[in-house]
């Protein structure tokens, strides 16, 4: 996190390697050396061993339980090749569209910059030979680009999405994702023919970094900006915050703003470790107030490191979003085969799965002492509850535990040794030895916990199966009892008063209503 104390000045390692711009002006610090745009073969293997382990493995198990209802569309092989992405998301006029051009050092093809809110699309900016604009619809169908799952969106979106295609250094490595600003109240969900907030969590889901545009004058969040954040939580690590035009504002403003945002931000994503924030004014103009120029310098200088890295960090990425996918889908199997072991075999359905509905918090803490799973990876329970009321429970898969023995081994053995290549504490020879001691481990505790609940099981049947058995052997009992007072009384022996009484005893016990019943009972005895 950035403190609004100064730092030292850039060193001259981090000026412009292009023409210096007139003084008037000022220009982006690029960073020293390009990042080439030709995957390394390691990263090449990660990446074909990750779109292997995908589609043997995790995508039949995702296809079989209806994971993309609930949660993610299934990855494309363009997905898991891209290049690295950098989503901005920022209420209007905060400065996206100017934050790109100033990265890239030009204006790109249909930027458009203003005061009132000029960027009504989302807007792909992709390297290429020439500048050009390709529509919405074309992009899905370009195997080289990763937006094929953009279409389950339709027309209503794709014709406010787009690419601009021009040619800049930072591009060859990095796609730079712009969208539209966050408006407020009604705006922002009836004039948009699509879900916004659905498109956002989309591209933050495959995107490297996200970066928040907040703009020094207004810095209040409005509560649509707000909601779109809250479905950034899943990706935080991701999250960085840019505090634009902070040059505007004077020195002890700018110590209000910054601590403002920092609260706003630990409020939103309920933490008290707040985003990285890099501040500074994103435009070529000379900054207004310098009070903070050697901060705002280094920042921008660290920013730029941070995109210049992603593209050697971008396998390991690749590999975290797997883990967490299929971290979630083992959670996703859980909960669904839970709720198909407690549908009735025959009648009553409907109620069933409306009980099992209403009482889903109940359902999540079964779930997670049953598998052993952690409040982290637990989905949101009331988007997961939406999503459940479209589906009838009864076809939903039985539980089958090599499924869960599968994905854990994904885990425990295929990642570590996918790891291993990019780089770690370990090598692969003895990441892979952990992951099978660890695999052991796991089906050794999913066997226990099976034959933890056997032995219930088989306790509690015995219980039932011993009080069934004790209280037939009493009614018998009784019956031969009863048989031998009504013999007796015949005979004169015993009193009719007595006999009565034990008639009453066994009427209690099997429903019989007088005593002359019992008598007709005992003497057919």
């Amino acid at each position: 996190m950035s403190s609004p104390q100064s730092s030292p000045p850039a060193s001259p390692s981090a000026s412009p390697t292009t023409s210096p711009s007139p003084t008037s002006k000022k220009s982006p610090q690029k960073p020293s050396s390009t990042p080439s745009s030709t995957r390394d073969p390691v990263s090449s293997r990660v990446i074909t061993g990750l779109k292997n382990l995908y589609h043997l493995h995790l995508s039949p198990i995702e296809s079989s339980h209806h994971f993309s209802s609930f949660h993610y569309a299934p990855y494309s092989d363009s997905e898991i090749e891209a290049k690295p992405q950098v989503l901005l998301v920022g209420q209007y006029s905060t400065g996206k569209t100017t934050f790109i051009s100033y990265l890239l050092g030009k204006k790109y093809p249909s930027a458009h910059i203003g005061p009132e809110p000029t960027t009504d699309k989302f807007i792909a900016v992709v390297h290429g030979p020439s500048d050009k604009v390709i529509k919405g619809n074309s992009l899905t169908v370009v195997p080289e680009l990763p937006f094929g799952g953009l279409s389950t969106f339709g027309a209503g979106f794709l014709n406010k999405f787009e690419a601009s295609v021009t040619s800049s250094p930072l591009l060859e490595s990095v796609t730079l994702i712009d969208s539209p600003g966050v408006l407020s109240g009604e705006k922002q969900r009836v004039n948009r023919s699509y879900d916004f907030a659905t498109v956002v969590k989309w591209f933050a889901e495959r995107s490297d970094l996200i970066l928040l545009l907040f703009d020094a004058h207004k810095l209040d969040v409005s509560d649509e900006f707000r909601d779109v954040i809250e479905n950034l939580k899943p990706h935080d690590d991701k999250v960085r915050c840019v505090l634009n035009k902070a040059d505007q504002i004077s020195k002890s403003q700018f110590v209000r703003v910054y601590g403002s945002l920092l609260w706003s931000m630990g409020k939103i994503f309920r933490t008290p470790e707040v985003s990285r924030v890099y501040c500074g004014s994103y435009w070529e103009k000379d900054l207004v107030v310098k009070d903070y120029k050697d901060m705002f310098e280094e920042d921008e200088k660290l920013l730029l490191e941070e995109l210049k890295g992603l593209p050697s960090q971008a396998a390991a990425r690749k590999i975290n979003d797997m883990v967490k996918r299929i971290r979630l889908v083992k959670v996703h199997v859980c909960i669904l085969t839970y709720l198909k072991s407690k549908m009735p075999y025959f009648f009553g359905h409907e109620a069933r799965q409306k009980q099992l509905l209403e009482d889903l918090e109940d359902v999540f803490e079964e779930v997670k002492i049953m598998y052993d799973l952690s409040d982290g990876d637990m989905p949101d329970i009331t988007q997961f509850r939406v999503n459940l009321r479209s589906h009838d429970f009864r076809r939903f898969p039985k539980l089958d535990r090599g499924v869960l023995l599968r994905l854990d081994g994904l885990i425990q053995k295929e990642i570590p040794e996918l790891m291993g290549r990019v780089g770690g504490v370990s090598g692969v020879l003895s990441m892979s030895k952990m992951g099978e001691v660890e695999h052991e481990d796991t089906k050794t505790r999913i066997k226990r916990k099976q034959e933890e609940m056997m032995r219930k099981r088989k306790s509690q049947s015995n219980i039932v199966g011993g009080v069934l058995i004790g209280v037939a052997v009493l009614i018998v009992l009784l019956l031969v009892l009863v048989g031998v007072v009504v013999g007796l009384e015949h005979q004169g022996v015993l009193k009719t008063e007595f006999t009565k009484a034990i008639a009453a005893l066994f009427g209690v016990v099997v429903g019989v209503k007088d005593a002359q019943d019992v008598q007709v009972a005992g003497g057919e005895l």
